[in-house]
């Protein structure tokens, strides 16, 4: 058994070996074609890797001749632009339409921006040509900006729109987003890319600064003639035309301002407002010019002018800068007006004293001096401007005004601010009032010489001059000091024209000593009787005279008589005293009144 074993095992083992020889023998026949096949990759590699190598030359090649070919593209797709919109842009926008045309301008934009960015040589003709049809379509586009301004610029009436306190024309909705958009587009869009300066401010100024000239060439007109009048009174307030042209000048900036700034950006308001108002400024500012001259002429009677033109002009100026920035074209078209009307106070304080010294006669009546009615219907004129005069007065300094004003070559940059200029006009009236009333009283001492009558004139004058400052507005100009100061030259000259009362009165003084009797009668001897009897007959002539003397005078107001009569009334009780102490010592010749007449007479001053 064991031997059969062994038999079938050796047989195996013989098999296997078998097996094994013959996979030897394939594993070496694999090994030999492994190393051909190695061999023959190698000879392909060797063969496809160049043309591996050329075909990714040929693609990379391939690539950029693509690329170029879109760039040529791209370059000869703007430079087509030309051919395409020329015919439009050269049209314009009346016939193609607005619309049309900007976007016909648009893309012409848009090429010569890509253009620019190629920076290729070969594109400059095209550039040139666009920027050529660019600034043709630039001046169309301002031609139809002034159309669109000139049709809504047709001059005005203004009184129409002053006289019924209505607003000035702005633009309508409609014309404002067209002019709004041509602008933009000459501004922004034109100007960013093309580097096309825009007109439209200088065309904006063109137009609309000979339409509010033209609209208010007759109230400036109207404001020079008004000054041309026969009459030599003095200028009343508003009688020229200065007030109405002022607030048609302010009204029609205001609109105009309002137009600005819906058309405009924020930094151009200012600089577009001061273009288009400088030809109506200039006009403005020539026609107070013309004023300035009349002025200076006729200093006398239409300084007054001069303070009507600032009391306008100079609120309407703050307005303006408060709402538009104006600042200081009306100040400097002011300016001459103002050196005339600042040199107006020294001028009228020395008019005073060359009329006072130059009268050759007074009233013969001795009442209100023509010097008088002229000086205090001048300060009651004067009254009417306080805010331009009080304002004058605070830029010419207390006192400055007493002797002859010279403009300074140089403006000083500020005045006294916390000056009051109410109290500062107060000061100058009262400064007036005591020139005249120094060359009245001058005049009269040397021209009337009676004492007396020298003081009936002055009485009347000085009352004269304080009725119109209690009757006028000088009552709320000058200050309680002032006033007084007035009322005080009054008394002074109702203490004079009293001076020959007081005389009378002293006859009526009682100094002797006498002894009484029984019955309490006076015990008088001779001497003192003859002393009693000359008081009552130098006073019965004495007071007669002047009874008469004071009817003869003349009294234009009922006040001064009565004021007057109140103070010879002292009399009364004085003579009243002295006559009830001697009439039964005196016969009737001496005591000619009884207590009752001598009242009834003193009643009837």
């Amino acid at each position: 058994m064991n031997g059969l074993r062994m038999d079938e095992l050796s047989a195996e083992v013989e098999v296997l070996e078998s097996k094994l020889s013959k996979t030897a023998d394939l594993t070496t026949k694999i090994a030999l074609s492994l190393k051909k096949l190695s061999a023959s990759a190698q000879n392909v590699e060797q063969a496809v890797k160049p043309i591996y190598n050329k075909t990714q030359s040929l693609t990379v090649l391939s690539r950029n001749i693509d690329e170029a070919i879109s760039a040529i593209d791209r370059v000869r797709r703007p430079t087509d632009v030309v051919s395409k919109e020329e015919g439009t842009i050269r049209q314009g926008p009346s016939k193609t339409g607005l619309t049309e045309y900007l976007a016909s301008l648009r893309r012409i934009n848009e090429a010569l921006s890509c253009l620019k960015k190629s920076n290729l040589r070969s594109s400059q003709k095209a550039v040139t040509q666009m920027t050529g049809l660019l600034k043709v379509g630039s001046l169309q586009l301002e031609d139809l900006f002034r159309q669109a301004l000139a049709e809504d610029s047709k001059s005005v009436e203004p009184l129409h729109y002053i006289t019924k306190e209505l607003p000035f024309p702005t633009f309508q909705p409609q014309k404002i987003n067209m002019l709004a958009v041509l602008n933009d587009f000459l501004s922004l869009t034109l100007a960013a890319s093309a580097g096309i300066q825009s007109n439209a401010p200088q065309v904006y100024a063109e137009v609309r600064g000979p339409y509010i000239t033209n609209s208010l060439a007759s109230l400036a007109l109207a404001t020079v003639n008004t000054t041309r009048r026969t009459s030599t009174a003095p200028y009343d307030k508003g009688s020229n035309g200065i007030p109405v042209y002022t607030n048609a000048l302010e009204a029609i900036f205001e609109a105009e301002y309002e137009n600005i700034c819906h058309l405009f950006p924020t930094t151009e308001w200012s600089q577009v407002y001061t273009a288009t108002t400088a030809m109506p400024m200039g006009v403005f500012k020539k026609t107070l010019a013309d004023l300035n001259v009349f002025v200076k002429q006729n200093m006398a009677t239409d300084c007054f002018l001069a303070f009507d033109v600032i009391e306008n002009v100079q609120p309407a100026s703050v307005r303006l800068k408060t709402k538009t920035g104006e600042q200081k074209e009306f100040s400097e078209a002011l300016k001459p007006l103002r050196t005339t009307a600042q040199s107006s106070f020294s001028y009228f304080l020395e008019d005073i004293k060359k009329t006072g010294q130059g009268l050759i006669a007074l009233p013969i009546d001795n009442t209100i001096a023509e010097i008088t009615i002229s000086v205090m219907s001048r300060l009651r004129r004067m009254a009417d401007y306080p805010n331009a005069i009080s304002s004058l007065l605070v830029s010419l300094g207390e006192g400055n005004w007493n002797r002859p004003y010279t403009a300074p070559a140089v403006i000083p940059p500020s005045f006294d601010v916390g000056a009051d200029g109410t109290l500062l006009l107060s000061n100058f009236c009262l400064d007036a009032i005591d020139q005249l009333i120094h060359e009245l009283e001058q005049k009269a001492r040397v021209m009337i010489k009676k004492n007396s009558t020298v003081a009936v004139f002055m009485v009347n004058n000085v009352h004269f001059i304080e009725s119109n400052i209690r009757t006028s507005d000088l009552r709320k100009i000058m200050s309680n000091q002032a006033q007084a100061k007035v009322e005080k030259w009054r008394k002074d000259a109702v203490k004079m024209y009293m001076e020959q009362w007081k005389e009378c009165a002293a006859f009526l003084m009682d100094v002797t000593y006498t002894k009484q009797q029984a019955g309490g009668k006076l015990n008088l001897n001779s001497k003192e009787k003859e002393g009693v009897k000359e008081k009552f007959k130098n006073f019965n002539t004495v007071f007669e005279e002047l009874i008469q003397k004071h009817k003869s005078y003349t009294f234009p107001d009922k006040e001064v008589r009565t004021m007057l009569s109140k103070e010879i009334g002292f009399i009364g009780p004085l003579y009243g005293r002295f006559h009830d102490k001697y009439k039964d010592l005196m016969r009737d010749k001496y005591v000619k009144y009884d207590r009752h007449q001598l009242d009834t007479m003193l009643a009837q001053l």
